[in-house]
C-alpha cells in the first residue's frame, strides 16, 4: 500500500514538473497567387506562387518555466519557411553581417520579472516592431515594412539585449529598450545599434514614440533615428493609424556591420481599416519613403486588402497593390522570394490572392 501510494506522489510530482515547464511548437504557413507587371527591363508581367504576402511563413519552438514570484525563464527558436519552394532560414540583416542564417527570426532566451522581459541574442528591433503594428496590417504586399530601404525600420540584431516591460500604469502602454553588442575588440561602441522606445494612450489614441542610434566600427556615428504613430479605433470598429520616421546618416567612413545607411531618409504610413461583415475587413493604405530631398529615390506605395476570417487560425486574403518607383528606384510590390524587381524608374500594379494558416 505505502508503495502504491509513493508511486501515485512520484507520478503525480512528475506531471506537475511537466506542466510548470511547457514546450510548444507553433508557426504559421502563408501562400499568394500573385501576379506583378512591370518587373525586369522589359516591363513583363510575373504570375506566380509567392510566399508570405500577408505574413512571412515561419515555425518556431518555444518554451517557458514558471520560476514562482512573478519570475520566469523563457527560450524561442524561429526560422523562415518559405512554402513555395521548400527552403528554409535565408539572409538576414544583422549586426554581425552574417549571411545566411537558418534561426533568421529569433534565437533568444530570457527571464520574465515583476518589470517585464529580458532576453538575449537574435530578435526584432523595438523600431521593427513598432512600425509594422502600426501599419494597416503588416504586410509582405504593399506593406509599409517593405519600404525600408531608406529608413532603420525592418532590423533584427543579432548578440543583442531586449527588454520589454509590463503595462506601465498611468502612460497605458510599455517600454522598449534593445541593443546590440558589436564584439568589436577595445570598442564598446563599435558596430553596435541601441534604440528605445514606448507606447502610450491618451483619450482612446494610442501612440508610439522612438529613437535610435547606430555607431560604426570604431565607434563614431554612423546614423541615427526617430518614428513616432497614431492609432485610432472608432465605435464602429473603423482603425485609423498614421506613422512618421526620420533617419539622419553621418559619414560612411565609418558604417556599422550589416546596418550602415549612405544617406539621410524619411518615411510616413497612413491606413483606415474597418469590417463589413462579422468575419470580413476591407483598408486601404499608402505609403511613402525616400531618400531626403532626392525626388529620384522616392517610393510610393498604394494597398487595397480584404481579410476573411475563416476561424481564428484560418484567414483567406486578397490586395492589391500599385508602386510608383523615382526615376533611380527599383522597388518591388512584394518583398519575399518572388523575384519581381523592375528596372530603376519602373512602376508596378500587382494581386495575390492567399491563404495563412496558423499552428
Amino acid at each position: 500500500m505505502k508503495k502504491s501510494i509513493l508511486a501515485v506522489a512520484i507520478v503525480a510530482g512528475f506531471a506537475t514538473s511537466v506542466q510548470a515547464a511547457s514546450v510548444k511548437v507553433y508557426g504559421r504557413l502563408d501562400a499568394g497567387l500573385t501576379s506583378i507587371s512591370g518587373t525586369g527591363a522589359n516591363d513583363e508581367t510575373l504570375s506566380g506562387l509567392a510566399y508570405g504576402p500577408l505574413s512571412s511563413s515561419r515555425w518556431g519552438i518555444k518554451g517557458k518555466e514558471d520560476l514562482g514570484g512573478g519570475y520566469g525563464a523563457f527560450f524561442a527558436l524561429e526560422s523562415e519557411v518559405h512554402n513555395d519552394t521548400g527552403y528554409a532560414g535565408g539572409n538576414n540583416k544583422t549586426g554581425s553581417g552574417i549571411g545566411t542564417v537558418y534561426w533568421k527570426r529569433k534565437s533568444i532566451l530570457g527571464m520574465k520579472t515583476p518589470a517585464g522581459k529580458v532576453s538575449f541574442g537574435l530578435n526584432k528591433t523595438a523600431d521593427k516592431v513598432l512600425a509594422t503594428k502600426y501599419d494597416m496590417i503588416g504586410s509582405n504586399f504593399a506593406g509599409f515594412k517593405t519600404m525600408s530601404d531608406y529608413i532603420a525600420i525592418g532590423d533584427r540584431i543579432d548578440n543583442g539585449l531586449f527588454f520589454e516591460s509590463n503595462k506601465i500604469d498611468g502612460l497605458g502602454g510599455k517600454f522598449y529598450f534593445d541593443h546590440q553588442f558589436g564584439e568589436v575588440a577595445g570598442e564598446s561602441s563599435g558596430n553596435t545599434r541601441t534604440g528605445v522606445g514606448a507606447t502610450f494612450k491618451v483619450a482612446g489614441i494610442d501612440g508610439f514614440v522612438a529613437y535610435s542610434e547606430a555607431k560604426g566600427s570604431t565607434g563614431s556615428s554612423d546614423w541615427d533615428q526617430y518614428g513616432f504613430g497614431l492609432s485610432y479605433k472608432t465605435d464602429n470598429k473603423i482603425v485609423i493609424k498614421a506613422q512618421y520616421w526620420d533617419l539622419s546618416a553621418e559619414s560612411n567612413a565609418d558604417s556599422t556591420s550589416g546596418l550602415g545607411y549612405s544617406a539621410d531618409g524619411e518615411g510616413y504610413s497612413l491606413s483606415v481599416m474597418g469590417p463589413i461583415s462579422k468575419h470580413t475587413k476591407i483598408g486601404l493604405g499608402f505609403h511613402s519613403s525616400e531618400q531626403s530631398d532626392n525626388e529620384a529615390e522616392k517610393i510610393e506605395m498604394t494597398q487595397l486588402a480584404m481579410l476573411h476570417s475563416f476561424s481564428k487560425k484560418v484567414t483567406g486574403y486578397v490586395m492589391v497593390g500599385n508602386l510608383d518607383n523615382g526615376s533611380s528606384a527599383n522597388h518591388e510590390l512584394h518583398k519575399k522570394g518572388f523575384s519581381s524587381q523592375p528596372a530603376n524608374g519602373g512602376d508596378q500594379d500587382g494581386f495575390t490572392v492567399g491563404l495563412r494558416i496558423k499552428f
